[in-house]
C-alpha cells in the first residue's frame, strides 16, 4: 500500500516499502491513474521506492484520496509492465572492457560469489536490465535486473574518484558513473559512451539513459 501525502501546496510525496515494486512500475500506475484527474501540470521525480510530484500551482488535499485509490488500483492488477511510459523508450547493447584498471573491484566479487571471474562477467551479461530512475549526478541511471548472487552492500569506505564510463553494482543496482566523482559502488568496467552531454538541447536528451530504458551488456573482446 502506498503513503501518500503533501510535502507543500504543491507537493505530493509517494512512498512504498516493498522491493517488489519498482519505481517503472509505479510510475507506469502513476501515469494511468492522473491521466483521469484534473490536475495542474507537474514534474514526476523519481527515486528509490519514492516518487514526488512537483505541481505548477497549488494542489488541494482532496485529491490524495483520488490518488491513492487509483494508485492501490492499478497496483493491484499486478501490471508490471516492462514497456515504458516514454514512447521513444531505447534498447541499448553497451560493449563494456571488464577488469583490469577499470574494474579493480571484479575479482574481488569473484571471490565473494565463489564462482571465477569469468562466470561473474558472463553472469552480468547475461542480465536485462531496465532504467529505473536517474538520480546522485546528471545521467546517473539505476539499472534493476542484477542478478542476486552479485547483489553486494556499497563499499564501507568511498572511493575519493571514479573515472567517468566506469561500470559499477551496489545493493541491488547496475549503473555508469556519467561523471568523474567520488564513489562507493563496487567497480567491474568501464564503457565508452558518453552518459550525459550538457551541450544538447532538452528535445534530444542530454542523459544517454532514460527511465524505461532496456540495457544489455557484452563484453567487448566478444562484441
Amino acid at each position: 500500500m502506498p503513503h501518500i501525502y503533501c510535502v507543500s501546496d504543491r507537493a505530493i510525496q509517494i512512498d512504498w516499502d516493498s522491493c517488489s515494486v519498482s519505481s517503472i512500475v509505479v510510475a507506469q500506475a502513476l501515469h494511468k491513474t492522473t491521466a483521469g484527474m484534473s490536475l495542474p501540470r507537474f514534474q514526476c521525480v523519481q527515486a528509490d521506492r519514492s516518487t514526488t510530484l512537483l505541481f505548477e500551482s497549488a494542489v488541494f488535499p482532496e485529491v490524495l484520496n483520488d490518488l491513492r485509490n487509483g494508485l492501490v488500483t492499478s497496483l493491484s492488477r499486478n501490471e508490471q509492465q516492462t514497456t515504458a511510459l516514454a514512447p521513444n523508450a531505447k534498447h541499448h547493447v553497451l560493449s563494456v572492457q571488464y577488469g583490469g584498471a577499470a574494474g579493480p573491484d571484479l575479482d574481488w566479487l569473484a571471490a565473494q560469489t565463489g564462482l571465477s571471474t569469468q562466470a561473474v562477467i558472463d553472469l552480468h551479461c547475461s542480465a536485462v536490465y531496465t532504467v529505473q530512475f536517474l538520480g546522485f549526478l546528471p545521467g546517473f541511471a539505476y539499472l534493476s535486473g542484477l542478478p542476486s548472487v552479485l547483489q553486494f552492500p556499497r563499499r564501507s569506505q568511498p572511493r575519493a574518484r571514479v573515472p567517468a564510463g566506469t561500470l559499477a553494482i551496489g545493493a541491488e543496482y547496475c549503473a555508469v558513473y556519467p561523471w568523474e566523482s567520488p564513489g562507493g559502488w563496487h567497480l567491474i568496467g568501464h564503457i565508452e559512451q558518453r552518459m550525459f552531454d550538457p551541450t544538447k538541447s532538452d528535445d534530444i536528451g542530454q542523459s544517454f539513459f532514460q527511465a524505461g530504458d532496456v540495457v544489455q551488456f557484452t563484453r567487448a573482446d566478444h562484441a
